[in-house]
């Protein structure tokens, strides 16, 4: 799926800003194509099989996600960080294609609370709701005792379905193992310990609310191939991987940040006029920039423009 609209739905108004220039494509593709590369390359892939020793082998890549095992047994090496943040969000998927992102701010009795979605394919969307930790306990929701793994939060979602109906209609939303999580922001101070290597969110993690998470995985996987080309010793292509992407990431995560901190502190700005609030919300991991966006989309900022003239045309 591709598109270029961020749709900002706030208040009974709407506004779009153009010229992003986003895509996505169902994780279950993905990992088919890369598993059908591995099967093409004769490599040996094993399904729901523990990880043996991490001993005789000249390199481990330690993939294993936000909760890595791997870093956790070597946390001395890698001298991990994992900050919980503040922000309950579930995972959801819907058969209604959003022709844009979609941000729909939910103003409850409990709090504000927020949507993201964007479409993966020609017939679903990722739908995503979070809310800050005090605003989703005055809504009443609570994590089910006993929740097994693989089972999704049915009684949440079935909630959730009644909150959202203005937005999905007759659409049904879909659970893979969905339930309430906090995001954690991960950061390792080493990427390495002899022959292991992180990659992926196993070594950083980026929040949801940009995009990058399997970007930056798929870009590391990218650069410790050319590394390991390049080089003339694992060691020498592990410690070029890092010193080349660490930048990168670091980058990354500084924006992933502000975008995090900007949602979780939503309701500060619940009172802001919807133009202003508009600008706020595409602009918040300050990445785009006022100049930027007027590259991007210049029909959005002359009406940001206009609209800042006429409400400031009495100030001295």
């Amino acid at each position: 799926a591709r598109w270029d609209d961020i749709d900002v739905h706030y208040r009974g108004t709407t506004f779009t800003s153009g010229g992003h220039g986003f895509a996505a494509m169902s994780r279950k593709r993905l990992l088919n194509i890369l598993q059908q590369r591995c099967l093409d390359l004769g490599v040996t892939i094993h399904f729901r099989t523990e990880a043996p020793d991490l001993q005789g082998y000249d390199l481990v890549v330690a993939a294993d996600g936000a909760n890595s095992t791997i870093r956790r047994r070597y946390a001395d090496a890698f001298q991990p960080t994992v900050e919980t943040r503040h922000s309950k969000y579930i995972w959801l998927g819907t058969d209604l294609v959003f022709d844009s992102f979609k941000f729909h701010i939910l103003d409850t009795p409990a709090g504000v609370m927020q949507i993201h979605g964007y479409p993966y394919s020609r017939d679903r969307s990722t739908f995503i709701l979070e809310m800050h930790d005090d605003v989703w306990e005055r809504a009443g929701f609570t994590a089910p005792e006993g929740l097994r793994p693989g089972e999704s939060d049915d009684v949440s979602i079935a909630r959730i379905r009644e909150l959202c109906a203005d937005i999905l209609g007759d659409h049904e939303v879909f659970a893979n193992n969905s339930k309430w999580t906090n995001f954690p922001t991960v950061r390792c101070g080493s990427w390495r310990h002899d022959n292991v290597i992180l990659l992926g969110d196993a070594c950083h993690t980026a929040h949801f609310s940009i995009g990058s998470g399997t970007k930056l995985a798929m870009e590391d996987a990218l650069a410790l191939a050319a590394c390991l080309h390049e080089q003339s010793t694992v060691d020498a292509a592990l410690t070029a991987y890092e010193t080349e992407r660490r930048p990168v990431v670091l980058s990354t995560q500084r924006a992933a940040q502000a975008s995090l901190e900007w949602f979780e502190n939503i309701g500060q700005y619940a009172d802001q006029d919807p133009h202003q609030f508009a600008f706020n919300i595409v602009t918040r991991s300050r990445r785009v920039t006022y100049d930027n966006l007027r590259l991007r989309d210049p029909k959005f900022v002359a009406d940001m423009d206009r609209w800042f003239a006429r409400d400031h045309a009495d100030v001295r």
